[in-house]
């Protein structure tokens, strides 16, 4: 749903096709209660967010994954039914937008509104809705590849509780060219193995998942428990 949503509003936005195929999507399946508790301890909420950005060469960043957002940010005080659009531009900076998303009367506002709509267009013209009308010669656009993008992350790792796992995991890190923010054993758990959380500084997506692979071929890093992008 968010990924058609984010597709729509990208299309619109840059007046290109957008392909559906092409969207990254992740959804919140590995998002654990013991997430949401570290990120609220770290100062950030968890949302999933469909985010959408220009870049160059009209190359479009389109996306749709968990995040990490902190809790003054505007979208972070979105909650239940609510949905939100944030904008940004220049020189109107951030605009957000927000209304309910689900429930009966939402629902039924917004298929009552699209029937209309399409009545008004079929009795004028010979595309349904007004933005196939405006887009009928528009160009397909050329999406980033989800390797190729740069943010920030939380990973949350369960390691073997012994002298050298904190270093081992910077060593890694240095040698793929990320930076770490901060790192921090959380506790030590029933087995005896210790959990680890680690933030990033901005990284590029490629270097973060080899990253990931480097960490999970050693012997002392028992488990990759998740990886969640971060919003500044």
């Amino acid at each position: 749903d968010a990924a058609y949503k984010i597709a729509i509003l990208a299309s619109l936005a840059f007046n290109k096709n957008i392909d559906i195929n092409s969207v990254y999507k992740e959804g919140i399946v590995n998002i654990s209660p013991v997430d949401i508790g570290y990120a609220n301890e770290f100062g950030y909420k968890i949302k999933l967010i469909g985010l959408v950005q220009n870049g160059e060469d009209e190359i479009i960043d389109v996306r749709v994954h968990p995040m990490l957002l902190p809790h003054d940010y505007s979208i972070s005080r979105i909650d239940g039914v609510l949905n939100a659009i944030l904008i940004e531009g220049h020189p109107v900076k951030r605009v957000m937008f927000s209304g309910p998303g689900a429930g009966k009367f939402p629902t039924a506002s917004s298929v009552v509104g699209d029937i209309l709509c399409l009545a008004h267009e079929i009795s004028v013209a010979d595309y349904p809705l007004p933005m196939m009308r405006a887009g009928k010669n528009r160009k397909d656009a050329k999406l980033k590849d989800i390797n190729d993008t740069v943010t920030k992350y939380y990973v949350r790792v369960t390691t073997v509780n012994t002298p050298g796992v904190i270093g081992e995991l910077s060593t890694i890190c240095g040698r793929n060219n990320i930076n770490l923010h901060g790192i921090v054993q959380k506790e030590i758990l029933g087995d005896g193995s210790a959990r680890i959380v680690m933030l990033t500084e901005f990284a590029r997506e490629k270097d973060m998942q080899q990253a990931i692979r480097e960490m999970s071929q050693s012997p002392k890093i028992g488990e990759i428990n998740n990886l969640i992008r971060v919003m500044e």
